[in-house]
């Protein structure tokens, strides 16, 4: 069970100019912006607005973010992040039609993670430390780790509709998180800190400095 840094992405980076069109057709803002309007905001000309759409252009990964981004497409918000590995990607919308069976969803993903998560702890109990990964713990780590990534898709898919439906925008429930998490000390702030962490660590482990 070896560690791969191999983007998983279902989404070609060929198709950057699609969802940069998808977004725009289906902007979430309350009011339609234009080339040019939108091309104001990300500091670009309308010209170069067109192109990425009908793709003439392809944008870079910053300015394709800031593009779906002010467009305020969730859903588009999701594909791009996919594309470069960094969320999955967002649930097909005719299975999002009731928010109601979204949040039974979610209790269901939550329900099936504290089970995998439970059997993993009776089997991390009965595993001593100098025990090579067993194929049955490695299966049983594989189906958590599965869990883990639907409840992650469940909650994204919550948060979309939320917004789509109330108007609530998911980085409303980021920058809350923040909050509470830096009140908390939950959160590295400063990575200088967490350098100095990891030293002490290494030395009261009994290891050297690098």
């Amino acid at each position: 069970m070896g560690n791969n840094s191999t983007i998983i992405s279902i989404y070609p980076r060929s198709r950057i100019n699609d969802i940069c069109e998808y977004a725009f057709r289906n902007q979430k803002t309350g009011e339609q912006m234009t080339y040019e309007s939108l091309g104001k905001q990300i500091g670009r000309s309308t010209r170069w607005v067109s192109d990425v759409i009908n793709g003439r252009t392809t944008p870079a990964r910053e300015d394709a973010e800031d593009f779906v981004r002010i467009c305020d497409n969730h859903r588009a918000i999701r594909m791009l992040k996919h594309m470069y590995g960094d969320a999955p990607p967002p649930t097909d919308p005719r299975l999002m039609a009731d928010f109601t069976g979204a949040l039974y969803n979610l209790i269901k993903q939550c329900e099936d993670v504290i089970s995998a998560a439970t059997e993993t702890i009776e089997m991390e109990r009965r595993r001593r430390p100098w025990q090579a990964l067993s194929d049955e713990y490695e299966r049983t780590l594989s189906h958590l780790g599965k869990q883990i990534e639907d409840l992650f898709q469940a909650g994204d898919d919550v948060h979309i509709l939320m917004d789509e439906r109330y108007g609530i925008d998911p980085a409303i429930h980021q920058k809350n998180w923040l909050v509470e998490a830096r009140a908390n000390e939950i959160v590295v702030t400063d990575p200088r800190e967490l350098i100095r962490r990891e030293r002490q660590e290494v030395l009261m482990s009994g290891g050297l400095l690098l």
